[in-house]
């Protein structure tokens, strides 16, 4: 039990931190990319904004588009209305016209990756934006995404960054996760390829946007396509756009759950991922990232198990007593949101209880065979 206690709490910590120490360390043998691009010839955009009840925030996303520093006459945004039963159609059709901003209305409702494969044939643009409709642009974001892109000539595919704001002084631990992930990002990009976009806003070249499976996670799949076709991903972090961040870790678990379940079919799709000899680095960064990620349940619960099995050696005793409070208070923080109240420095333990848990659902509906197409709107 000894060696499946720190074998398992190795992993854990490699994952956490050794992971980005040591892609940190290779780094420092790479050639970094030969820098942004100057042009004066913008390359054609469509921008998709798949939307299902956004009519709070839908407003205030095509503003954003409004005002950013792209010539007008090379960039346009479809929204593609999720069979919207709110007043997102109607704020859409105000702008709709003249400012390059069209509404496709998807019925029934498919989801998002079904509204991606409903307009897919008439893109006629050297690449496509794919951002979401709570997402605010930065108003030169996609200039530097475009930039990135022309950079390199084995780019096909850039990530932008998510800066989460807090909306009333309260995060539910999702910030700090999203500037580790923001972290191994830049990591990853300088050592060989991202192995994930970034949903809320990713450019990709227009042949590599194609019909896609309508219960995928789109983000994950077409960085995937990418990769597999011997191009690379690669992560901008000047290329932002701003979201309300979640203020509670319960708010996290659905969204989590149906995500992890779509990468798990996303991985069935794409093997070659597990072949270290077709790409080491892929695999490399895939099992690194990824997969004792969605694998970190079955770790922590050895971790519990094999100290409890050994609670007769004061060490371990105490690791046991470590993880039980840990796990305590993340429950507690958990029924105080249900009846709507909180403990600040509760939400970090109970934000990784959740995503544990979100994690270990997710495997159980892969293995059921369960899909999501769907989404579901918590604003």
């Amino acid at each position: 039990m000894g060696y499946l206690f720190w074998f398992s709490l190795a992993v854990l910590a490699y994952h956490l931190v050794g992971y980005g120490l040591l892609l940190n360390f290779l780094n420092l043998f790479s050639k970094s990319h030969k820098g942004e691009t100057h042009f004066e010839d913008y390359p054609t955009i469509t921008v998709l904004c798949p939307a299902f009840n956004e009519e709070k925030v839908i407003e205030a996303k095509i503003s954003s588009f409004l005002q950013l520093n792209y010539p007008a006459d090379k960039i346009k945004m479809i929204v593609i209305s999720d069979d919207s039963t709110d007043g997102t159609n109607e704020i859409v059709n105000k702008f709709s016209g003249d400012n390059n901003i069209e509404l496709v209305v998807q019925k029934p409702r498919r989801g998002k990756q079904s509204g991606h494969n409903l307009v897919e044939p008439d893109i006629n643009t050297d690449y496509v934006l794919s951002t979401d409709a709570n997402s605010i642009f930065a108003p030169d974001s996609v200039k530097k995404m475009v930039r990135r892109m022309q950079s390199e000539p084995d780019i096909a595919l850039v990530s932008g960054e998510l800066k989460l704001i807090k909306k009333n002084g309260t995060d539910s631990g999702e910030g700090l996760y999203w500037k580790y992930e923001s972290w191994l990002k830049s990591l990853e990009s300088k050592f060989y390829s991202i192995i994930g976009a970034n949903g809320s806003i990713y450019l990709i070249k227009r042949e590599y946007f194609q019909q896609i499976n309508p219960a995928s996670v789109d983000d994950f799949e077409r960085t995937l396509q990418v990769i597999r076709s011997g191009e690379k991903a690669k992560y901008e972090p000047e290329a932002v756009v701003y979201e309300a961040v979640t203020e509670k870790p319960s708010e996290e678990i659905s969204r989590k759950i149906r995500m992890i379940t779509q990468q798990w079919f996303c991985l069935e799709r794409n093997l070659f991922l597990l072949n270290l000899f077709a790409n080491f680095k892929v695999f490399f960064l895939f099992i690194s990232h990824k997969l004792i990620r969605w694998m970190l349940p079955l770790f922590s619960t050895l971790i519990l198990i094999s100290a409890l099995f050994q609670v007769h050696i004061a060490f371990y005793r105490f690791c046991l007593v470590i993880q039980v409070m840990v796990y305590l208070i993340a429950v507690i923080e958990l029924v105080l949101e249900k009846k709507g109240s909180s403990i600040k420095i509760f939400k970090l333990p109970a934000y990784f209880a959740a995503m544990n848990y979100s994690a270990f659902l997710a495997f159980i509906k892969y293995l059921k065979r369960e899909q999501f197409s769907t989404w579901k709107v918590e604003r």
